[in-house]
């Protein structure tokens, strides 16, 4: 169809596009090749920022989440050599903003359209309430005015936060109203205080699927809790290992976890799933030297 661009089957192969810019004038080449490594570091730095980076270690707290630590469980062991300590960390991450906060962000709005929105959408009598702030502080430059460049908002949650997709204005009024502050504070602190515990299926429809099956179920929540085995773990890996397939089947993945707490404590260690905390810490504390807890 003529005007009509579609893209190959094979339009994500790499193979395919560095041979077929072999054909254009080097300098095109170049600046083709650039648009696309350019465009990759920016998806990384992106990916990275919202911890969903994979090369096998998740980030925790860039993205402005509040890591705070809870928990820790020691357990000393002598081997061969010496002794060795392996800890198991109890994380609490905090993604979500409050209200006093909101207000706080939204007292510094100038922008005629910046400020708090509610859905159109009505489930179980309750509406989406969000607070959108113009990337540029809400006035547009000489350029962007010349060139009738669209303007961008980014986009707070009570529950989640801060959004990395950004959206354009009448993305926002397409779903969105703007409303006053005093409008939105009900839908927000609702949410706000309801997605500690309460996942967004449940909060939403009334019940999750997950949860009626005795599963856990995390999406949307504000505060997420993450179990983390680090210091001497090679040492008891085969346990670690026995533990998981027991609770979790063979295929279960390891995931490496990298974060920094609140209180600049850096911890770098193995992802435990929930279900297999209590069965780890008894293989652990089995042999130990030493067992120790702490709350903090």
């Amino acid at each position: 169809m003529p005007g009509v661009l579609m893209l190959d089957k094979d339009y994500n192969n790499m193979s395919k596009f560095l041979n077929r810019i072999l054909g254009m004038p080097v300098d095109l080449q170049n600046r083709l090749f650039k648009y696309f490594t350019d465009t990759l570091n920016a998806i990384i730095t992106q990916a990275k920022k919202s911890g969903r980076f994979d090369m096998g270690i998740l980030d925790l707290g860039t993205a402005g989440e509040n890591v705070k630590r809870v928990k820790l469980f020691t357990f000393l062991r002598k081997h061969a050599t010496g002794v060795a300590t392996t800890e198991l960390h109890i994380v609490h991450v905090e993604r979500g903003m409050s209200w006093q906060e909101a207000m706080e962000r939204w007292s510094e709005l100038s922008g005629s359209k910046e400020g708090f929105y509610l859905s159109h959408q009505i489930r179980n009598g309750k509406q989406t309430a969000i607070l959108a702030v113009a990337v540029d502080g809400g006035k547009p430059s000489k350029k962007e005015e010349k060139s009738k460049k669209e303007q961008f908002y980014t986009i707070y949650r009570p529950n989640t936060g801060l959004q990395l997709r950004q959206e354009t204005l009448a993305e926002l009024e397409k779903k969105y109203k703007k409303v006053s502050s005093d409008d939105a504070e009900s839908h927000w602190t609702q949410q706000y205080d309801s997605s500690v515990t309460t996942c967004s299926h449940a909060y939403w429809r009334g019940n999750c699927k997950n949860v009626t099956l005795g599963m856990d179920c995390e999406v949307g929540l504000r505060r997420r809790t993450y179990n983390v085995l680090a210091g001497s773990v090679l040492s008891v890996w085969s346990r670690v290992e026995n533990v998981l397939a027991a609770k979790t089947g063979h295929n279960t993945k390891m995931q490496v976890v990298r974060l920094r707490t609140g209180e600049g404590v850096k911890i770098v260690g193995t992802l435990i799933p929930k279900s297999c905390v209590e069965a780890l810490k008894e293989a652990l504390s089995s042999d130990a030297e030493k067992t120790d807890e702490q709350t903090f």
